[in-house]
């Protein structure tokens, strides 16, 4: 007895020692609030001590039994959780279940000790019959109880076993038509297994189709915050094609494939439940597609059905496709493919509409890359080159004609071809721009000439001034011994917008540039000073931007922390001015935001040995704030505050 209550007295210890700050760390805010929402609601119930922890069930979707131990003291303290909902651990439930023993301490009201054999402690073991291998709660000194385990346990299924075992044919019959009227998924998978045993296949699949039609008939949707929704559940979708595939029935667990794709894509698109209904339907399709490769169809018809399905599929529900196109290795069926998306291809208006013109050229650069890939794979590889080469002019594909140029070793044409593209497309499409940049500079480091990437990297820093072109441009200016004179180019650059050079250092032309931009670039002559660890250049860029009103302000977090060390008063200023913007937005998103930037506040404040400071500030915060009670809780995890 002395031994238990001492366990006790430790776990309550471990309990008050806790903090706010220990439970945020451990499920994250959004977790905790839903917690301690679930607690206030009074959904904890049946909470015991357990030889291992806390034990409670906490009511929500269902009800859930949790299990909650916390491990060692300071600094080496951990929470761990098991729980039976779906996430598993380190849940709300769990949250909800701290909150709630932490409460009956502070209330010094007794919780009683589960039993050894409790459901629940039998339940967390993954145990459900009561009947256990390792009895871990037994008292060490009671030698007697192990010495009698046997090593032929009884389990749930072999008592089931057992009781069948001791009936006729006709008692089973009835037995098992009583269970399958009164559950209804058992009636279901029961019928499907009799249709396909007496040859009814006709009748499972209109049965597919209309469960399908049932399931889409409307939109499913999930609200975390209150659990309700309308979940979709395609289990018997899935069962009944699975059943059809195990008796050999390919072609027609082909064809709902083909047919739920079709269906799906449309419903999943109205879905609002995180995903859920694609990856069940991704799931049902990947039966489809086992069966595409061994159904009766040509090897053409397979790879026409898997490529027409990749190109339907617009939310991932295709996973394992490419496996089954892989496994196909006729070359004369590839041929064939290939001239059919051939023919697709050339069947394709051209889009003179700027705004179709993105999802045209999508759809001919999709079909374009399966074309190639059956030309590949079929052998005719001579086709490939003028078939990029045409695409590129008509959908500005031309990093795909360039790569492939490469591939080849035409580095010559290769380098021609980017340029080209540039031209064409650099301005409407950055991003191919910058790609073809990166090829033409492999190309001209390749053949040693460091001076025309020198001048590509200007002009690339001219069409976009940042960071990351300014770090290219000054590693090429390093290959060419001109470090400083382009270092002084470029920030001449940014501080006026002036792009001409002196001395022998050719001047680029200016390029039309895709994003407006004001000289000077305080944005990136922030960036420069702090890349280059210098605090008084940031402060002084930062000092300027801000008096004229030319501020970027996802910038301010970036000075804060480049000038806390020099200037840790004017970096105080900057998160104290951040937090309360965000405090004064009263959202508790935005009372999240705010409490990371009052951390930074709290750390300098310490760093600086002004603690007291800091607390001054945390009470003029709290009685300013009184009436946020989501800031007033955010601001608990900050300060250290215990729970109890």
């Amino acid at each position: 007895m002395m031994e238990e209550r001492l366990s006790l007295k430790n776990l309550e210890e471990n309990f008050r020692e806790l903090t706010w700050n220990d439970l945020q760390n451990w499920v994250g805010s959004r977790t905790l609030k839903r917690g301690e929402d679930y607690f206030k609601r009074g959904r904890v119930t049946n909470l015991r001590i357990a030889p291992t922890g806390i034990l409670a069930r906490v009511s929500g979707t269902d009800e859930y039994t949790t299990l909650v131990t916390i491990h060692g003291q300071g600094q080496q303290k951990e929470i761990t959780s098991d729980c039976t909902c779906p996430y598993g651990s380190g849940c709300k439930h769990a949250v909800a279940t701290v909150l709630a023993f932490s409460q009956a301490i502070k209330d010094k009201r007794k919780v009683p000790t589960a039993q050894s054999t409790d459901p629940d402690i039998m339940k967390m073991k993954g145990l459900d019959d009561g009947e256990y291998e390792e009895d871990d709660y037994d008292d060490p000194g009671d030698t007697q109880t192990r010495s009698k385990k046997s090593s032929a346990k009884s389990t749930p299924d072999n008592d089931i076993a057992e009781f069948l075992d001791q009936h006729d044919k006709e008692f089973l019959k009835k037995f098992v038509i009583t269970l399958a009227n009164r559950y209804p998924e058992v009636y279901t998978e029961l019928l499907d297994s009799a249709r396909l045993a007496g040859g009814k296949v006709e009748k499972l699949i209109s049965s597919i189709r209309q469960e399908i039609d049932n399931i889409i008939s409307e939109p499913a949707w999930r609200n975390h915050w209150s659990d309700e929704g309308n979940p979709s559940d395609f289990s018997r979708v899935k069962s009944m094609m699975l059943h059809l595939f195990d008796q050999g029935y390919y072609d027609a667990v082909t064809i709902i494939a083909g047919e739920l794709l079709d269906k799906g894509n449309s419903y999943v698109e109205t879905c609002d439940d995180e995903g859920d209904s694609a990856l069940q339907i991704s799931e049902c399709l990947e039966i489809g597609f086992k069966a595409v490769k061994k159904c009766e169809w040509p090897n053409v018809s397979k790879i026409m059905f898997i490529i027409e399905a990749e190109l339907q599929d617009e939310y991932d529900l295709c996973g394992g496709a490419y496996e089954i196109l892989e496994s196909i290795r006729d070359k004369s069926a590839w041929s064939a493919a290939a001239d059919d998306l051939s023919d697709r291809l050339a069947d394709l208006p051209s889009s003179k509409n700027s705004n179709s013109e993105f999802s045209s050229n999508y759809r001919r650069d999709r079909i374009s890359n399966f074309l190639i890939s059956a030309l590949e794979k079929s052998g005719r590889n001579e086709e490939i080159l003028p078939l990029c080469e045409e695409e590129a002019k008509i959908t500005g594909s031309w990093v795909r004609y360039v790569e492939r140029l490469i591939g080849a070793k035409k580095y010559d044409e290769a380098r021609k071809a980017a340029e080209e593209g540039i031209k064409q497309v650099g301005q409407k499409y950055p991003g191919i721009g910058n790609t073809l940049r990166e090829h033409i500079a492999k190309l001209a480091e390749k053949s040693g000439d460091y001076d025309s990437i020198l001048f590509l990297r200007q002009e690339e820093f001219l069409e976009y001034p940042c960071l990351k072109n300014y770090n290219k441009l000054i590693e090429a200016a390093v290959n060419t011994k001109s470090e400083t004179t382009i270092r002084d180019w470029a920030l001449q650059f940014l501080e006026t917008g002036n792009v001409h050079t002196r001395g022998d250092l050719k001047s680029p032309q200016k390029i039309k540039e895709r994003y407006s931009k004001s000289f000077p670039a305080y944005d990136v002559l922030i960036d420069i000073a702090d890349k280059e660890k210098d605090a008084d250049k940031v402060l002084h860029w930062y000092r300027q931007s801000y008096a004229k009103d030319r501020w970027f302000s996802e910038k301010h977090v970036q000075v804060a922390h480049a000038i806390a060390g020099k200037y840790p008063d004017e970096a105080l200023k900057i998160w104290c001015a951040l937090a309360e913007n965000q405090i004064a937005l009263t959202k508790p998103s935005a009372y999240e935001t705010a409490v990371g930037y009052l951390k930074q506040v709290r750390d300098i404040y310490r760093k600086t040995h002004r603690t007291k400071e800091w607390e001054s500030y945390v009470a003029v915060l709290r009685e300013s704030n009184k009436k946020k009670i989501r800031f007033i809780q955010s601001l608990r995890t900050l300060t250290g505050e215990r729970i109890i």
